[in-house]
């Protein structure tokens, strides 16, 4: 029997940290967050893998750091064979938890215009298109397209 859960990652856990570069790695042309960073703002969640006889594993993360008031996500990203099952939504929603038990205002961040996947489901957790941002990617980043979408959920003080 396989499980899946989330939680929050302790940046002293090396394994964990490069399972997360090894995803990001294969997910993203470019490092998508600072996996080493301790800095007090920086917020990572994992979602681990456990079966009987084996141990646990990360299969995705969401990293990000909470500024004036907003977490902002740095980057979500799921591996290959773990992806369309649950875990991106779960990440997202762990992360809006702890942004509303924190008092925190929004949860915002940039997605390529070309991820439809992620737009998707960014907008069917709650998230508005606050606008576009034109050139934010490196132009080889994404095939080409380097414009992003800024998203943002509002929490409180709508």
């Amino acid at each position: 029997m396989t499980t899946r859960t989330v939680e929050l990652s302790d940046p002293a856990d090396l394994v964990a940290m490069a399972q997360c570069m090894a995803i990001d790695a294969d997910a993203f042309p470019y490092p998508s967050a600072q996996f080493g960073s301790r800095a007090e703002s920086a917020c990572r969640w994992v979602a681990r893998e456990e079966s009987e006889g084996r141990a646990s594993r990360v299969v995705g993360f969401l990293a990000g750091r909470v500024r004036r008031g907003a977490l902002h996500v740095e980057g979500l990203a799921v591996e290959v064979g773990s992806r369309r099952l649950g875990v991106g939504r779960a990440l997202v929603r762990a992360c809006v938890d702890f942004a509303r038990e924190e008092g925190l205002r929004a949860v915002g961040l940039h997605v390529s215009v070309a991820n439809h996947a992620a737009i998707a489901l960014y907008e069917a957790e709650g998230f508005d298109v606050a606008g576009k941002v034109r050139g934010f990617y490196p132009p080889a980043a994404f095939g080409g397209e380097s414009d992003a979408l800024e998203m943002r959920l509002r929490l409180r003080g709508r």
